[in-house]
């Protein structure tokens, strides 16, 4: 099972109104990377590199993000996403990183990640499914 961790930067930004994570708001995507992120020192897309798009692999990729709130505890939650290897591999990989298209500055700030423990490579008609559960985080 992979294991949540969220980026000390969104923190910050989230604070600021940086994102505005309901439906009708910002555009939240996920992309595959084999670079351990930092929790302290990464805070936008371009300080984590991604795995080279190809064989099935396009991203970054839509999770068509919202955002709840009911009792005093929030809510972000995601649509699954299913990435399928065709005409060669894909990896490998490690850590499915989450941030933010939309925010002219910070440029596409990072949210979190998720550690799969070891590098994964897809063979050739094999899928990997990025799974958000009921939601990708909660605030209490």
């Amino acid at each position: 099972m992979a294991t949540y961790n969220k980026f000390q930067d969104f923190v910050e930004q989230l604070g600021k109104g940086v994102h505005q994570l309901h439906a009708a708001g910002h555009t939240c995507e996920v992309y595959l990377s084999n670079a351990t992120p930092s929790a302290s020192l990464d805070a936008v897309k371009a300080d984590l590199a991604e795995i080279t798009n190809e064989n099935g692999y396009a991203a970054p990729v839509d999770i068509e993000n919202d955002y709840t709130e009911a009792a005093g505890v929030a809510s972000m939650t995601a649509v699954d996403k299913t990435i399928t290897a065709s005409g060669g591999t894909i990896g490998p990989f490690q850590y499915v990183v989450l941030f933010n298209t939309t925010p002219s500055s910070p440029t596409d700030p990072l949210i979190s990640w998720w550690n799969y423990g070891s590098a994964l490579t897809l063979q050739i008609g094999e899928s990997f499914t990025v799974d958000f559960g009921s939601s990708v985080f909660t605030l209490t």
